[in-house]
């Protein structure tokens, strides 16, 4: 099962190429610390949602203790404002200030978003490169539940067990001149979030029915009629 992550350097890049070229999910760049909304992030995300495509997202990291990660995390889910990511809420640690902090510093770093997001009933994961972090913790060590998802560009696997797979930061989609970034799933746990799909809740589905309702009905001689009385009772007065 195979699937990228993309963000506004992909900008230009539609979920129908990605979803044509093969693959099943997408990953989605939605924030950077506690400032910076990803400019593509919705566009990408609303394509998926009414393409019943699955997709996660991640936050770019600044985080060196719980408590700031558990802020990104707050960033974060105020973006989503409710929104299914079937695919797992990933925190991206890659800045040097964060990997430079010790073994348990990092574990802390990574159990306030774990906490964060997965207070909300999200699915938490963490991103990283697996010489640089991995070579630090071990994934037995993080919250239960959490995703781990590992970047090593080459044909050889990672050593570190893993749930998902940066494989290469080169990869292509027909009809996309950019470079992609491309991921492989590498455990069932992964794969049966990716085969869910995300499907929207029933209060977002109640919402739909109801719309769709009201349009109809406004479309309708009766729903005329009604509003023409209206509007002379309105003016009678």
């Amino acid at each position: 099962m195979k699937g990228v992550d993309i963000s506004h350097y992909q900008n230009g890049l539609t979920i129908r190429q990605i979803r044509d070229n093969g693959n099943e999910f997408a990953i989605i760049k939605l924030t950077e610390g506690t400032r910076l909304v990803d400019e593509a992030a919705f566009g990408f995300y609303r394509e998926a949602y009414e393409t019943g495509f699955p997709v996660g997202c991640y936050c770019y990291s600044h985080a060196i203790n719980a408590q700031q990660a558990m802020a990104e995390a707050a960033y974060l889910l105020d973006a989503i404002n409710g929104f299914p990511m079937p695919c797992g809420v990933f925190l991206d640690i890659e800045e040097p200030e964060t990997l430079e902090l010790d073994h348990d510093a990092i574990l802390n770093v990574i159990r306030g978003w774990c906490a964060g997001i997965g207070g909300k009933g999200y699915i938490p994961g963490v991103y990283s490169s697996e010489g640089t972090l991995w070579s630090k913790i071990s994934p037995d060590e993080l919250p239960d539940g959490c995703l781990v998802w590992v970047a090593k560009w080459s044909e050889t696997q990672p050593n570190t067990p893993c749930d998902l797979w940066q494989n290469s930061d080169n990869g292509r989609v027909e009809g996309y001149e950019g470079p992609v970034d491309t991921d492989v799933a590498r455990s069932e746990r992964f794969m049966a979030l990716v085969e869910q799909r995300g499907e929207p809740s029933q209060a977002l589905r109640d919402a739909a029915d109801v719309l769709k309702f009201l349009a109809d009905y406004m479309r309708t001689e009766e729903f005329a009629e009604n509003f023409k009385q209206y509007i002379e009772g309105e003016r009678g007065k």
